[in-house]
């Protein structure tokens, strides 16, 4: 008898044992809790660069309830709608936190890290996912949609034309600013030279004019815009030369200021009277022409006038008439990298091919 108790005390500790290690190793479950709630100052928003330090938008937050007390992080994920929040942005909240609020500036900076083109209306899903700790799986909010407008940082008019094939690979206009004001130097090759401007580099998204009969003062579009932006005249007797093009989209003006360097004289095709236009790189900053030339003397000079001229020697540009450059007959590429703001601090290089 004695024995059998033995057995069953022996049966009952063992069994008691297994029992303590089995609730030991086991995770500590809760129920799913309650889904925080969001909501969003607005639904539609256009963003833009006068505007970067104002709030955009703002997501409020009424806080998920997990049934105890714990400490909740909350992050905010913004997704573009439709693709179920795969890769979205996280942005997690201050602790304690009810609401979020992005300015222009940081809704856009979002926007374009997703992909979305700018000054297109874009759709994005925002919810909040809310955790207490990683073995306890997230809650996540409603869902709300906003339709948002982003803008670029730098603007960007893609151009095409009759003075560079009418592709849009090779030319475009920069706004440093993104305000909508677009200016390069364009090297046109003739009078009143026809070209059309885009954001996207599709004929059916372009600025084109309401006519082709005079040279253009104003644009039109974006769109499907059938006539063509015309160009300045050139002044007599240069067949191709150099215009500042400045293309406003705020106001869809868009003007020609003459804006070249040229090379002049005894050893260049013109002499000293006319000069032979140099073509702009907008992208270097630089001023470049092959060109052959005589045995002689040349100098830059600016949109065909002595009031501006420079010489030099030894790569360095100096004003105020400088000294001629002499040059021997031969074939030369000619670059030159003129400091508008100070014309003394400018350089040049003549590399002779032939």
């Amino acid at each position: 008898m004695k024995t059998l108790f033995n057995k069953f005390l022996f049966v009952a500790t063992l069994s008691s044992m297994l029992w303590a290690c089995k609730k030991e190793g086991q995770l500590v479950t809760v129920g799913t809790g309650t889904p925080a709630v969001i909501t969003t100052s607005a639904t539609s928003v256009v963003l833009t660069k006068p505007n970067l330090a104002n709030v955009a938008v703002t997501v409020s937050v009424a806080p998920a309830n997990f049934g105890f007390d714990a400490a909740v992080t909350n992050t905010i994920q913004i997704a573009k709608t439709g693709t179920s929040f795969a890769s979205a942005k996280e942005v997690i909240m201050s602790t304690g936190a009810v609401s979020k609020s992005f300015t222009h500036l940081e809704m856009n900076n979002l926007l374009l890290s997703m992909g979305f083109a700018p000054e297109v209306a874009g759709s994005i899903d925002i919810r909040l996912k809310s955790t207490v700790s990683s073995s306890v799986g997230p809650i996540y909010s409603n869902v709300k949609a906003v339709t948002a407008t982003p803008f670029a940082l730098v603007g960007i008019l893609y151009m095409a034309g009759a003075h560079n094939g009418w592709t849009f690979a090779n030319d475009s206009v920069i706004s440093p600013e993104g305000d909508g004001i677009h200016s390069a130097i364009i090297q046109f090759k003739q009078s009143k030279s026809m070209f059309k401007l885009s954001k996207t580099r599709e004929w059916s998204n372009v600025y084109g004019s309401s006519s082709e009969a005079v040279t253009s003062s104003l644009m039109v579009g974006p769109g499907d815009i059938p006539s063509a932006l015309v160009g300045p005249d050139l002044t007599s007797p240069y067949t191709y030369d150099n215009y500042k093009v400045t293309a406003n989209t705020n106001s869809l003006a868009i003007t020609y200021d003459l804006f070249s360097w040229g090379l002049i004289g005894d050893a260049t095709p013109g002499g000293w009277g006319d000069d032979t236009p140099m073509k702009y790189n907008n992208t270097t900053k630089t001023w470049s022409l092959t060109v052959n030339l005589g045995a002689g003397f040349i100098k830059f000079r600016k949109n065909h006038n002595w009031g501006l001229s420079l010489g030099g020697s030894n790569g360095t540009l100096t004003s105020d008439n400088g000294p001629n450059i002499p040059v021997t007959a031969g074939n030369y590429t000619i670059v030159a990298t003129i400091n508008e703001a100070a014309y003394n601090t400018s350089t040049y290089t003549i590399t002779k091919n032939n």
